[in-house]
C-alpha cells in the first residue's frame, strides 16, 4: 500500500510538472507530439483527433515528458508546401554519386526552392523565440512550486484547526529536569510547562515560586518526548504533589541556554544572523539550520531593535551533521474571533507563504550543505529512499504525508531549475547565453551537451538507487 501511495504521489507531481510544459507549449502555439506520464513501454495511449497529440501512460512511474515538434533542434522544421496543410520536416537525403547527377540535383533543388519557398513552421519548438522557449522550460518547475504553495495552504489551515499557529515572539523558556533517575514522576529531559496551572516562563519564575511556597509541593504539567517504534510525539503529563526546594532545583533542573545567553521573554525575534524570520516555523528552521554555532539574534524588545550576540541553543547531531535545537516556546497567533481558535485569513496566508519560502530555502541550504560537505552523501535519496520515507511518515497521519508532498513538490521544482544539462535549468542556461549573444548555440553542440547531461543524471540516479536499496 505504501508503494502504491508513493507511485500515486510521484505520478501526481510528474503530471503537474509536465502539464506546465504542455500548457505553456499550447499557449505559444507549439505542436505537442506526445504527453507521457512514466517512462519505458506504453501501457495505455490515446490520440486526440483535434490536435493529433498522443497521450500515454508508460510502464515505469519515475518520470514523464512532453515531446514537441522540433524540440531536439536537429531537424529543420518548415512550413507546408502541400495541400493538406501538414508541416514537412526536411531531412538529409542521399547525395548523387556523379558530378553530373549532383549538378542536376542542385539545379532541381534551386528551382523548387524558388518556385515554392518554404517558411519556418511556427508550430515547431525550435522555431520559437528564445523568450518563448525559456517560458516553456520554466513552466514545469513553476507548476511544481505553485502546487507546493497551494498544498501548504491546505496544510496550514488544517493544522490550525487543532493546533494554534506560532508567532516569532518568545513566550517561555524551557526549564528541564536533567537527572537520570526518576523523581516524583519526572523523567530525564521533561520540561515544565505549567506550575499549579500557571505557564512557567523562566527558571527565575520557578525559583521565586519555590522560595515563596509554604508547603513546597506543586502540581506540574510537563511536556515529554515519547518514542514508539519509528515515530515520536510530545505528550502532556500531569504530576501532583511534587516536592521542590532550592537544593533540588540546583541539582536536578536546568534552564535554557538561550535564556542564559541573552534572550528574554516577550522578545520578538526578527532575524537569525542575517536571515529574516516572521513565524514560529521560520524561526525554528533557522535555529535548527544555523544554531550549531553561536547566533546573532536581532530582536524587538520594548519597542526597540537590539542585536543579541553569541546567543547559544542546545545542539545535536544527526547523520553526522550538527544542528541547533529550540529551547523556548513562542506565543500563539490571536484568533480572528473572540472565543474562537482559528486565526484570520490574512494570518493563514502569511504562514502559508513564509512556510513555503522556508521550504524553498531548505532545498537551497541542503544543496549548499552537500557541496560544502556539511552533509554526507547518505543524506541524498532517490525514489527508493523517498518511498521508504513516505511509508514511515504515512504511519504518523495524513497531515505529515501532506507536508512531505509539499516538500517533494517544491524540491522537484527547485532541483529542475539547477543549471545542469538535461534539466530544465540546463535548457534555461543555454537560452540565457543565446539571449546575451543574440545568436543561438549550434544545434549539434546543444544536443551533445544535453545528451551528456542526461547520461550523467541517469548514472547518478542509478548510484543513488543502489545506495537506497543497500540501506533498506
Amino acid at each position: 500500500m505504501y508503494i502504491l501511495l508513493a507511485i500515486f504521489i510521484f505520478g501526481l507531481l510528474i503530471f503537474i510538472h509536465e502539464l506546465g510544459h504542455f500548457l505553456a507549449a499550447r499557449i505559444c502555439g507549439v505542436h505537442v507530439l506526445e504527453f507521457a506520464i512514466g517512462m519505458g513501454p506504453k501501457l495505455f495511449s490515446v490520440t486526440s483527433k483535434k490536435t493529433g497529440t498522443l497521450y500515454s501512460i508508460r510502464l515505469f512511474p519515475l518520470g514523464g515528458y512532453v515531446s514537441m515538434l522540433g524540440e531536439n533542434g536537429m531537424e529543420a522544421v518548415q512550413g507546408s508546401n502541400g495541400e493538406n496543410g501538414e508541416a514537412n520536416i526536411l531531412i538529409n537525403t542521399e547525395e548523387p554519386e556523379s558530378d553530373e547527377e549532383k549538378s542536376l540535383f542542385e539545379s532541381e533543388q534551386t528551382k523548387e526552392a524558388e518556385a515554392q519557398p518554404a517558411e519556418p513552421d511556427m508550430r515547431s519548438y525550435s522555431n520559437q523565440s528564445v523568450w518563448r522557449r525559456m517560458f516553456i522550460s520554466l513552466a514545469g518547475p513553476f507548476m511544481n512550486v505553485v502546487l507546493g504553495f497551494l498544498l501548504m495552504l491546505v496544510f496550514v489551515v488544517t493544522t490550525a484547526v487543532n493546533n494554534p499557529l506560532g508567532t516569532n515572539q518568545v513566550a517561555a523558556f524551557f526549564v528541564t529536569y536533567n537527572a537520570q533517575e526518576e523523581y516524583g514522576g519526572l523523567q530525564e529531559n521533561d520540561y515544565i510547562h505549567k506550575v499549579d496551572g500557571t505557564l512557567l516562563q523562566s527558571y527565575a519564575q520557578l525559583e521565586k515560586l519555590v522560595a515563596e511556597s509554604e508547603s513546597n509541593r506543586f502540581s506540574l504539567e510537563v511536556r515529554r518526548l515519547v518514542t514508539e517504534g519509528e515515530t515520536s510525539r510530545i505528550e502532556n503529563v500531569i504530576l501532583t504533589d511534587v516536592f521542590l526546594d532550592e537544593t533540588i532545583l540546583k541539582e536536578q533542573f536546568d534552564y535554557s541556554l538561550s535564556e542564559k545567553t541573552g534572550l528574554q521573554v516577550n522578545d520578538t525575534v526578527v532575524k537569525v544572523n542575517s536571515t529574516s524570520v516572521h513565524t514560529q516555523n521560520e524561526l525554528a528552521y533557522e535555529i535548527m539550520n544555523q544554531g550549531w554555532k553561536d547566533l546573532n539574534l536581532t530582536v524587538i524588545r520594548n519597542g526597540q531593535e537590539l542585536v543579541l550576540e553569541d546567543v547559544q541553543v542546545p545542539r545535536f547531531e544527526d547523520s553526522g551533521a550538527a544542528f541547533g535545537d529550540v529551547d523556548f516556546q513562542v506565543w500563539a497567533e490571536k484568533p480572528a474571533k473572540e472565543g474562537g481558535t482559528m486565526p484570520s485569513i490574512g494570518v493563514l496566508l502569511k504562514h502559508s507563504w513564509f512556510r513555503s519560502v522556508s521550504t524553498i530555502k531548505m532545498v537551497y541550504d541542503s544543496l549548499v550543505g552537500l557541496f560544502t560537505q556539511r552533509f554526507g552523501v547518505e543524506a541524498v535519496s532517490g525514489p527508493v529512499g523517498i518511498t521508504q520515507t513516505i511509508s514511515t511518515v504515512a504511519k504518523t497521519g495524513f497531515l505529515n504525508v501532506l507536508y512531505l508532498v509539499v516538500v517533494i513538490s517544491i524540491n522537484l521544482g527547485i532541483m529542475n531549475l539547477l543549471p545542469i544539462p538535461g534539466l530544465d535549468g540546463g535548457h534555461l542556461l543555454i537560452y540565457i547565453i543565446e539571449a546575451i549573444r543574440r545568436k543561438p548555440m549550434k544545434k549539434e553542440l546543444e544536443g551533445m551537451i544535453n545528451f551528456i547531461g542526461l547520461i550523467l543524471l541517469l548514472t547518478l540516479a542509478v548510484l543513488i538507487a543502489v545506495k537506497d536499496i543497500i540501506n533498506l
